[in-house]
Formats: structure tokens, C-alpha cells, sequence
């Protein structure tokens, strides 16, 4: 299986081969498993989870048929829209990437759907040792927090060990915003008690 960078320069140079055709500015960043692992969470994961956005008015389905076009025979490209995904508590349309030679992981890309999303992904930034950007852990934790699954628990857990108190103001704020502010404070008190 092909590692996480290998991975991650096939989306890059999607995007920005995206980026230059349809002369818009695309914004994508790495969530989920692998990114909580860049913050320093204990967990692992098979698939790469990635958020993206353009602005343009219908990029999911713009950024799906180019990915169609553009990548080789041996990808297989498929969007589902959120209202047909009932398993998805983010709501998002989802861009599905499987390698049918199976050297690489299976890939996500959700398509932002809230402005506080598109706001972490103008304010990710590289990483050492990654050349892809990675959703800014309050943003991440929010949306994790509206995930709501185990995992995403203990991953938010993890996140919370070393974030600065800065971030720890701006997450409150984003998990007021999304009502996810109980669903914090519980797990800033798990986080004390351990």
C-alpha cells in the first residue's frame, strides 16, 4: 500500500491541475484519522479523509467530473450527494476515490458545506514533512465534535492534550456555533479527570 504523502500527491496535483483549468481558487485539507495523527493523536487508519472547496457555484459536481476526465483509467471516481448518504451527521456530498489496483488507500474528499469549514480550510496550513495542508486542529475538532462517533471522541481527546489556550478559545466558540458546546464540555471534563 502506498504511504499517506504518495497518496496525497495524487489529490494535490489534481487540485491544482483543477485549479489552473477552471481558473478557480480550490482550498482542500487533510481531516480525519490522518490528520488528527499530525497533531499528535494515537489512532490509526486506512483511509484519507480530505476536505474540499472552490469557489465556484457547484463545485463538488465541477471537481467530480474533472477527476473523472483528468485521473487515470485506474481510479475510480464516484460522488455521493448527502442527502443520499444517511450515515454521513456532517451532511456533506462526498467525492469517493478507490484505486482498482488497490496500491492505494481509499480516498474521501468531503465537500464543505459550512462557512466555518471553508474558514479552516483558507487557514490550513502545511505541516514538516507533508506537502498537503492540514485542517487547524479547532476546526478539525469541530468536526469531529459533529461526527459525534467514539473514535472521534477519543481522537478530540487526544487534540485537546497539547492545544494552545488560544485554540482551546476558538474551539468554544466553533462548538457554540455548531451546538456542540455540551458535547465539548463533556469531554473537557473527561479530559480533566484523566
Amino acid at each position: 500500500m502506498k504511504s499517506i504523502k504518495d497518496t496525497l500527491l495524487i489529490v494535490k496535483d489534481a487540485i491544482d491541475r483543477y485549479s489552473i483549468e477552471t481558473r478557480t481558487k480550490a482550498y482542500a485539507a487533510l481531516i480525519g484519522g490522518h490528520a488528527a495523527v499530525f497533531f499528535g493523536a494515537e489512532r490509526t487508519t486506512l483511509d484519507v479523509d480530505i476536505c474540499f472547496h472552490a469557489v465556484e457555484k457547484q463545485p463538488g459536481i465541477s471537481f467530480f467530473r474533472f477527476l473523472q476526465k483528468h485521473l487515470p483509467p485506474r481510479y475510480a471516481v464516484r460522488i455521493i450527494e448527502a442527502t443520499k448518504d444517511p450515515s454521513d451527521p456532517l451532511r456533506h456530498d462526498l467525492i469517493i476515490i478507490d484505486d482498482t489496483e488497490k496500491e492505494y488507500p481509499h480516498i474521501d474528499i468531503l465537500l464543505a458545506r459550512y462557512q466555518w469549514e471553508i474558514l479552516g480550510l483558507e487557514q490550513a496550513d502545511f505541516i514538516q514533512g507533508l506537502d498537503f495542508a492540514v485542517m487547524p486542529a479547532p476546526y478539525l475538532i469541530a468536526m469531529k465534535l459533529m461526527a459525534g462517533g467514539r473514535k472521534d471522541e477519543l481522537d478530540i481527546l487526544d487534540l485537546l492534550r497539547d492545544l494552545p489556550e488560544q485554540d482551546l478559545a476558538t474551539i468554544k466558540d466553533l462548538a457554540k456555533r455548531i451546538g456542540k458546546d455540551r458535547a465539548l464540555q463533556s469531554l473537557l471534563n473527561e479530559r480533566s479527570r484523566s
